[in-house]
């Protein structure tokens, strides 16, 4: 038993000795300098850069433009594609609100619906008053007008609506219906009560 304890204790002191250290290490230093860009600080003698870029004998020491070469590469590379990416996104913003005005301009119900429900919401109301006079009951008068009144809201939800114009057009065209439906149920019931025989 004692045996197996003290391996057991020793398994756990090595996987103790195996823990992450900081490793200094100019091999390593290097090779992430050469992963990503950067200067190359162990490399800048102006030997160099006199004898095989002449124009820099005399001046400042520009050394290290030389060694941030491929990081302004880069970023005129990434500069051309931002330029790009901004241009495809104004075209994607002029298409988005091109179809958001299309959305909110109701071009069919000003072109085709909106006189024909004014006119038979107008010719409704005249019924109504037709059968007020002629005696028709409350009741009846007050659920057709219930009717109308929900009608004409769901059309105004329609126009309100952020939807292609097609199904607009189509959610216009049954409240259309609707209307028609209710002045016949209007007309009928006038002219039923004009046709019943009166109590003498």
């Amino acid at each position: 038993m004692k045996k197996h304890l003290l391996i057991f204790c020793l398994l756990v002191a090595g996987v103790d000795t195996t823990a992450q250290t900081v490793v200094n290490s100019k091999n390593t230093r290097y090779q992430m300098e050469r992963e990503v860009i950067t200067r190359w600080n162990n490399f800048d003698p102006k030997w160099y850069f006199i004898l095989f870029h002449n124009k820099y004998r005399t001046g400042e020491d520009r050394r290290n433009m030389k060694q941030l070469l491929p990081l302004m590469a880069a970023t005129k590379l990434n500069a051309i594609e931002a330029e790009q990416e901004n241009k495809d996104l104004a075209d994607i913003r002029d298409q988005e609100m091109f179809k958001m005005a299309d959305r909110s301009l109701n071009k069919s119900w000003h072109l085709l619906y909106e006189s024909k429900v004014t006119g038979l919401n107008n010719r409704i109301a005249q019924l109504n008053t037709q059968a007020i006079a002629a005696g028709i009951d409350f009741n009846i008068l007050l659920a057709l007008k219930g009717e109308q009144e929900r009608i004409n809201a769901d059309i105004n939800l329609t126009k309100e609506s952020y939807e292609d114009d097609a199904k607009k057009a189509e959610q216009f065209r049954i409240g259309l219906t609707d209307l028609t439906m209710l002045r016949g149920y209007y007309l009928r019931l006038l002219n039923l009560y004009h046709n019943l025989p009166k109590n003498k």
